[in-house]
């Protein structure tokens, strides 16, 4: 394959959509293809390690906004996003588009309809979002990766592949980690993590749980959990009161050595999350994000749950009373976790990332097999 190719993606700043973004991104540049990153201020937290040779900024703003003057600014942040994305695809020409949803990928995603560069999207979750909803109709492909997709345009043209959602070098690298079940009266490691949407929940909830189980337990737990810095002193008042160990940080740049460490996962039910759980192999109760667009966390969690990986808990549901009879139930049954571990392993995607750029490859230079 020629040198010097330039793969343009497209993801909206949270987690979820940067994680398969940069998990693509590696695998082009093993392929000698250079890279250009559209995002929003969010994303650009993602910089340090995003593979990107070209990164760029668009301005972004909910167009789901309530009210009719949040609407409108909305609209004219849209419209100048996008003519920014006109002007930089013109610079730098690149052979190929992919998007990774969220809001902020809308204007470069529609920008490479504009100046007809082949393009394409890949849906993480369950159902197709809104932004990929919109691009799906013209797109020469929509990858997806679980396998049921809803919500599919009918319209839609170009070609459907089920391939599994991108995975990071650096979580790729941890699912060598083989699970080693706490042993008895032994430290069990507890990893919480919700996001900027699940934090503020999980600090309410977890504490006032793990403080309802017995003290012999409570002793035993090492807790990470990501928390939101204006609540890092209130749940750190917690934990110090019950006499349990705990990490708490607003953001982890290290996330994948941590899922590695950990004997039980509380977290979201994002695709990314769902996805790197079970690549890594790990137990974990699942409270899928209530206001999620067309629950589709519940559709991802679904996945771990119905293999019997993950324990579910709808976020109507969570309260310190249901997740501690959890906890309770699976902290002291070694052999339980050990089993939900292996479980998950099972529905880990085969080879997603190289798939994706299969194809992509593919699309730009048919001659290459």
């Amino acid at each position: 394959m020629s040198e010097g190719k330039l793969i343009g993606l497209a993801a909206g700043g949270t987690g979820g959509h940067m994680f398969p973004a940069e998990a693509l991104a590696q695998e082009m540049k093993r392929r000698d293809w250079r890279v250009l990153l559209f995002t929003d201020n969010r994303g650009m937290r993602y910089g340090e390690t995003f593979p990107a040779d070209i990164l760029h900024e668009l301005p972004a703003a909910n167009p789901s906004a309530s009210g009719l003057k949040a609407k409108t600014a909305a609209g004219f942040s849209l419209m100048r996003a996008v003519s920014q994305a006109v002007k930089v695809i013109g610079v730098h020409k690149p052979d190929i588009m992919v998007g990774f949803g969220g809001y902020p990928s809308a204007p470069a995603m529609l920008a490479a309809r504009l100046r007809k560069i082949p393009h394409g999207v890949h849906e993480q979750n369950a159902v197709l979002g809104r932004v990929n909803r919109l691009v799906a109709p013209k797109a020469d492909f929509v990858a997806h990766a679980f396998p049921q997709l809803t919500r599919l345009p009918e319209n839609r043209t170009g070609s459907l592949l089920q391939l599994g959602n991108p995975v990071r070098d650096a979580v790729m690298q941890c699912a060598a980690a083989a699970y080693v079940a706490p042993a008895e009266y032994s430290q069990i490691d507890l990893f919480i993590f919700g996001g900027s949407q699940g934090a503020a929940l999980f600090s309410r909830v977890v504490p006032e749980a793990i403080r309802q189980l017995p003290q012999a337990l409570r002793a035993r737990l090492r807790v990470t959990q990501q928390v939101r810095d204006d609540e890092l002193d209130t749940v750190k008042a917690i934990y110090d009161e019950i006499g349990v160990a705990a990490d708490l940080q607003s953001f982890f740049s290290d996330m994948p050595e941590r899922l590695a460490r950990a004997h039980l996962i509380i977290s979201r039910a994002g695709a990314s999350s769902v996805t790197e759980i079970a690549t890594v192999g790990r137990p974990a109760i699942l409270v899928p994000l209530a206001i999620a667009m067309d629950d589709h966390q519940s559709g991802n969690a679904s996945v771990l749950e119905e293999c019997g990986a993950a324990r579910v808990l709808q976020e109507a549901n969570f309260t310190p009373d249901s997740l501690q009879v959890y906890l309770s139930e699976l902290l002291t049954r070694p052999a339980m976790l050990a089993q939900m571990a292996q479980k998950a392993l099972t529905v880990a995607p085969d080879n997603a990332t190289a798939r994706l750029a299969d194809h992509i490859v593919s699309l730009v230079n048919p001659a290459v097999t």
